[in-house]
């Protein structure tokens, strides 16, 4: 294929005028003078032929007979190549002493061929000679010949004429086109210790080399080099270190040249700085050296952590660079003087001190805990302990309940009080309902007086007109609709009083109004169906014992309102003498049939009036017992026999035009239909 490929260049050569003309052809054919008839005595032919620069010959023959000889001493064919004898041939077949090509053939060790024919004085036999045949073939100088040295370092590529080297990663090409040097210049260690080679150490180091390593560490560190496993580098018997060196140099002082087979001393170079210098010329199988270097410098006073601390990490000596962390136990906290720290580092300084003083681990202080609106604090450990692990507790005010079952809570490592589960919230002290100095016991049907802590939620409105309403929390108030229509667009004109027990009396506690919220069902002057407020009070009041919400119904509580139940219903509405009453009345009701309530209503001519599901009627049949005229808003409480505490049944909503008339029973807005909208409104204002 190889000659192929060069013959079809050579044509191309040949064709054009420009190209290189070769003295002789590069391919052809020899013959001895007459063959195929017997050659002549006393011939001497010579062939000189020659190839291309980076091509040899090669010859075979396929005709040879010639005169045998001893040593082929008469007749021959004799191959030199320069000054070399490839091969002298005669005779038809190899013996002992003679030589014939038979099948061999033979090449040129460069570019040239000398091709000798010679024929002595005398021929006792015909013999007709021989028939060779030439051609260039390309060389492969990638192929190394034994006992020769390769001809690239690393890589070798043949290609037609001629070959070239290249390099593994890390090396660069020499520019004798055959060396493989070190890309080992500027390698720079900046680690307080390390190792560093001579390149493919333990293996041979590579030829025609100039490498550098430069360590370079922070001013105050003192280096040390340390020569370490084997050391082989070229060197003379006589002259110190001419082929291959290394050398140290720092910025005070120069050691070596270094060569040879002995490990160098180990070097105390007392500088922070050191450039190693290693040089090798084209020649010799070396393995090289290992450095393993080290630094040193001023140490720090070894730490002492602080009590309830520790430091990390724990080091023998701790010396220029070298930090520590410091970390309190739980439950304490980092202080640098008075300034808390989230963290704390110091290093060691050139000079054997630290940057920072040593901290102090100061135990948690949670501090006084939050006030809680209607309660106080008990604190359980010790009185005004506030330190990690301290206990406390909330307790609510008289009046006033917890909503979770405990108001436990302990100082915790992050500084803050915390209930279980992690919880922060404060709780809430809520006020409790429906409590009253009140008896059932005796109660009769009829009005009466009622006493400072009857009725604590009663609730005495001024607006257009005067009417009731009852305390549902410390800031709503729940009353008819009707009694506070015309303020709803101006709720601060509401004058509002809790804990009054005569009407006209200047000791009470005044309350206003922030918003008025109507159901939106409620249609004015067109019937009283959803005949029910809300009032949001500016200010939450301070409940006591005569200043209390009622309690709303439970989803259970309809068991209490059924037909002959008895609710009591107070306010100041007009007597049966047709006057207001100065004292706050109260009136024990029963509760009457829906269906005869609403059959009692039917009779009456006014159509836009009637008895809805929304509502429920008390009252005696035979009358004189009814809320009134200045009663509306009003709250019809009951008694829940398993809480024995006092919820809002219905809200005074209308009755006949005369109060207490026989035969017609007060109509009341029935509150358990509303409790979905009353805790609407109450949870999103």
């Amino acid at each position: 294929m190889r000659l192929l490929v060069f013959l079809g260049l050579l044509a191309g050569l040949a064709a054009t005028p420009s190209g290189p003309q070769w003295p002789k052809p590069v391919f052809g054919r020899l013959a001895s003078p007459g063959f195929p008839e017997k050659y002549a005595n006393n011939q001497e032919q010579r062939w000189t032929l020659t190839a291309p620069p980076g091509y040899r010959l090669r010859l075979y023959f396929t005709h040879f007979h010639l005169e045998p000889s001893y040593l082929c001493e008469y007749d021959f064919v004799k191959l030199s190549s320069g000054t070399k004898v490839l091969a002298t041939l005669c005779g038809q077949e190899s013996t002992d002493t003679e030589r014939a090509p038979g099948n061999d053939s033979f090449y040129s060790d460069g570019s040239s061929l000398d091709v000798t024919f010679c024929s002595d004085y005398s021929n006792e036999k015909p013999f007709t000679g021989f028939e060779a045949f030439y051609s260039a073939e390309d060389i492969d100088e990638c192929q190394v010949p034994p006992g020769e040295a390769p001809a690239c370092d690393h890589h070798c590529h043949n290609h037609l004429g001629g070959f070239y080297c290249s390099c593994r990663a890390g090396y660069v090409l020499h520019r004798n086109k055959h060396t493989c040097s070190a890309l080992c210049s500027g390698q720079v260690f900046t680690a307080r210790s390390g190792v560093l080679s001579s390149p493919e150490y333990p293996q041979p180091y590579p030829k025609l080399s100039n490498c550098t390593y430069s360590i370079r560490l922070e001013e105050g560190f003192s280096v040390s080099l340390d020569f370490v496993e084997s050391f082989d580098v070229e060197s003379h018997p006589e002259t110190q270190c001419p082929y291959d060196s290394l050398e140290i140099q720092t910025d005070k002082e120069k050691y070596g040249p270094f060569c040879g087979r002995t490990l160098p001393p180990r070097i105390e170079t007392k500088s922070s700085t050191v450039t190693v210098t290693f040089v090798t010329d084209q020649s010799g199988e070396h393995t090289g050296w290992r450095i393993r270097y080290s630094s040193t410098a001023q140490p720090c006073p070894d730490p002492v952590a602080p009590p309830n601390g520790h430091i990390s990490p724990v080091q023998a000596k701790y010396i220029l660079k070298d930090r520590f962390f410091v970390f309190c136990e739980t439950g304490y906290e980092l202080l640098q003087g008075d300034l808390p720290l989230k963290s704390f580092t110091t290093v060691c300084q050139k000079d054997g001190s630290w940057d920072q003083p040593m901290p102090e681990c100061s135990i948690v202080d949670c501090g006084p805990p939050d006030d809680l609106q209607n309660g106080q604090v008990e604190y359980i450990t010790a009185p005004e302990v506030t330190t990690y692990k301290a206990e406390m507790r909330y307790r609510c005010n008289a009046f006033y309940t917890m909503r979770i079952d405990h108001g436990k809570y302990v100082c915790e490592a992050d500084g803050f009080w915390m209930r279980s589960k992690g919880d922060k919230s404060l709780p809430v002290c809520e006020p409790v309902c429906g409590l009253s100095t009140r008896t059932t016991e005796g109660r009769i049907y009829g009005g009466q007086k009622a006493k400072l802590g009857d009725f604590p939620w009663q609730v005495l409105l001024f607006g257009e007109t005067m009417a009731a309403g009852a305390l549902v929390s410390d800031d709503w108030i729940l009353t008819a609709a009707h009694a506070v229509y015309k303020q709803k667009e101006d709720a601060s004109s509401l004058d509002i009083r809790l804990g009054v027990l005569k009407r006209l009396s200047p000791h009470y506690t005044q309350a206003w109004a922030e918003a008025i919220f109507i159901h939106e069902g409620y249609t004015h002057n067109a019937g009283y169906d959803n005949d029910i407020a809300l009032i949001k009070l500016k200010d939450k009041v301070v409940i006591n014992s005569n200043v209390m919400p009622i309690c709303l119904p439970r989803k259970e509580a309809e068991s209490f309102m059924r037909t002959n139940d008895i609710g009591t219903a107070s306010g100041w509405g007009l007597t049966q003498r047709g006057f207001l009453a100065r004292n706050l009345m109260s009136a024990d009701l029963p509760i009457v049939d829906h269906q005869k309530c609403v059959a009692a209503f039917e009779k009456k001519s006014d159509p836009g009036v009637r008895v809805t599901d929304n509502m429920l009627c008390a009252g005696l049949e035979s009358g004189g017992k009814d809320s009134c005229k200045g009663d509306s808003g009003g709250a019809l409480v009951f008694l829940d026999d398993e809480t024995q505490k006092w919820f809002v049944g219905g809200i005074v909503s209308w009755s006949s035009t005369n109060c207490g008339e026989a035969g017609q029973y007060g109509v009341y807005t029935k509150v358990i239909n509303y409790i979905p909208w009353i805790n609407n409104i109450i949870n999103n204002f």
